[in-house]
């Protein structure tokens, strides 16, 4: 076989190689060059190709085997509404609630209660905690706090705390929660712990945690600000 000569540009007549499509110096594009005959093995195998097209699974419309639908329209909905007007809006009735579904409860004043409550209930303890000691001892509350502090310190940390992780590590809730509805939806045992040290916290200073509550957006206590944990109201069982 001979190689293919070089062809020339019509435009610029700027010499191009065999299979350039079109012209690098002034961008005029060029037809394909011509193919030589095809060899003896080309020429049987593009007798024996097939351009037929493919076979297509639906070839007609399915028209006269599907039944058409009725639709029955009232005059009125096809008249249209005069210039200006407002189109009449049917009212709607409001869904049926599903059984079970609850309507979202406020849970400020609950928390409110329980921390106000909680914190009366805290000082109480505490009190108790130090006076059982000192009069044990023979010597007043006050002589032994400040006598004995670093060792009254934690030991009323250590009651206080015990008052809130016990009931909230087993249950998810304080006695005080439960009274007023209000539970932890939480199931890992050590993140109940980590909240009732916060929870703890928010309790002693319930004033600083009230003014949280008052001031967020969703009404967190200042426990629910340190833990990122929620307390929710606690669902109620409706009867079918």
């Amino acid at each position: 076989m001979t190689a293919p000569s070089r062809r020339i540009c019509p435009s610029c007549q700027t010499r191009l190689s065999p299979l350039a499509a079109e012209c690098p110096e002034c961008g005029l594009a060029l037809a394909p060059p011509r193919q030589g005959r095809p060899l003896l093995f080309q020429a049987s195998a593009l007798a024996q190709a097939s351009f037929a097209p493919p076979p297509r699974a639906l070839t007609a419309p399915a028209l006269g085997r599907v039944p058409p639908v009725a639709v029955e329209v009232a005059p009125e909905e096809l008249e249209r509404p005069e210039a200006g007007g407002t189109p009449s809006i049917s009212p709607r009735r409001p869904a049926q609630a599903a059984l079970g579904a609850q309507e979202p409860v406020a849970s400020f004043w609950p928390l409110v209660k329980v921390e106000a409550t909680e914190a009366l209930l805290l000082v109480l303890v505490q009190v108790l905690a130090l006076a059982l000691p000192a009069w044990l001892l023979g010597v007043a509350p006050n002589r032994l706090l400040l006598g004995a502090w670093p060792l009254v310190l934690p030991y009323l940390f250590s009651v206080s705390w015990i008052l809130f992780m016990a009931p909230l590590v087993l249950a998810g809730q304080t006695p005080l929660m439960g009274f007023f509805g209000v539970t932890l939806p939480e199931n890992q045992p050590e993140r109940r712990m980590a909240f009732s040290l916060v929870h703890l916290l928010s309790v002693a200073c319930f004033p600083l945690s009230f003014l949280c509550m008052v001031l967020s957006p969703r009404h967190q206590t200042l426990g629910e600000l340190l833990s990122g944990q929620e307390l929710l109201a606690r669902p109620v069982a409706r009867m079918r």
